[in-house]
């Protein structure tokens, strides 16, 4: 299968190295911090699971991004949020990464795919969506919340001329294969299914992060601007009003860009994953809390984006956007 790599030490980058590294993958872990690393190195990733009572520790190679071993020619599956993604982070990367080796991207929102195809010229690139669900409980340790879907798709135009078609496993010249030489969704899709997680090959992955984005443009705002749990936005008549206006307008940018869907099920399933997510604080209300910069400008600003491009308002995006972005920072 080849090595992997996971950039990122949050939730979902420990959980995704510590469910793989069980698997038997050879799997290292890219963290921003040395302190991070070390600490991974020594304890190995404490993760308590769905389908155990407590914790266990996962033994797992794990380096800063400054000492990652380079280059690097296997498959990084990264899971940085949308405001660590710099252009000095995308310089480092194209550096580090050799060019067979591939990208599966693991961020909210839109925009992050064009940026690392920009600046990794040649590499292979798929996007994925997920519904997977992982709350970091220490520099260490994470807790697996919530079992869910992933989809993954190749990006368009990422590494032209690659064939996305390929066939077995060990194909290529001399039987060698590479992730920017056959098909880099198929083979993360193999990976992250031996390591127990469900997984879907898309065809329309834009389409899929169009989706999320519609359910994330509505939750992670409006939680983290009430400071309420996901399972109260629905809860009082003004609330699902505000809901039902921000869903509307974002539908509607979105069909000017090509995205088919019907507006009556999209919002019973954001009401459906309320509900389901009752409990949940939303990643941008966790940030707002802990005082850390929110990815407000890949979720409703980009929507705005989006709105400017085809020539059309977006007043409720932008509301949402302004009024996220002024609130105080400790």
């Amino acid at each position: 299968m080849g090595e992997a790599a996971i950039l990122g030490g949050g939730a979902i980058g420990m959980l995704l190295g510590a469910k793989l590294a069980l698997s038997g993958c050879a799997v290292q872990l890219w963290t921003r911090t040395e302190e991070q690393a070390r600490l991974i190195r020594e304890k190995g990733v404490r993760l308590a699971s769905l389908e155990e009572d407590g914790e266990i520790s996962v033994p797992m190679r794990a380096f800063s991004f400054a000492e990652a071993p380079a280059p690097f020619s296997g498959i990084l599956l990264v899971c940085l949020k949308q405001t660590a993604i710099t252009d000095e982070l995308l310089r480092e990367l194209d550096r580090k990464l050799a060019k067979d080796a591939g990208l599966v991207l693991f961020q909210n929102g839109i925009g992050h795919a064009e940026r690392f195809a920009a600046a990794l010229e040649g590499r292979r690139i798929a996007a994925a969506v997920t519904t997977e669900a992982a709350l970091r409980t220490g520099e260490s340790s994470v807790r697996h919340t919530g079992r869910g879907e992933t989809w993954l798709g190749l990006w368009p135009g990422a590494a032209a001329g690659a064939d996305s078609s390929a066939g077995g496993a060990n194909g290529g010249a001399g039987g060698q294969a590479s992730p920017a030489g056959e098909d880099l969704p198929r083979r993360a899709a193999e990976m992250l299914k031996k390591a127990g997680f469900s997984v879907h090959l898309s065809n329309s992955i834009r389409d899929r992060m169009f989706k999320k984005l519609l359910i994330n443009a509505v939750i992670n705002p409006l939680t983290a601007l009430w400071r309420i749990r996901n399972g109260d936005l629905p809860g009082s008549p003004e609330r699902l009003a505000v809901m039902e206006a921000l869903h509307r307008e974002t539908f509607g940018i979105l069909r000017l860009h090509g995205f088919e869907a019907d507006w009556r099920e999209l919002w019973e399933e954001l009401l459906r994953v309320c509900e389901k997510t009752a409990c949940n604080r939303s990643s941008m209300l966790q940030d707002v809390l802990g005082g850390r910069a929110t990815e407000i400008d890949a979720l409703n600003g980009a929507v705005c984006r989006l709105a400017r491009e085809a020539g059309a308002g977006a007043p409720w995006n932008e509301a949402v956007t302004a009024l996220v972005k002024a609130i105080p920072t400790p």
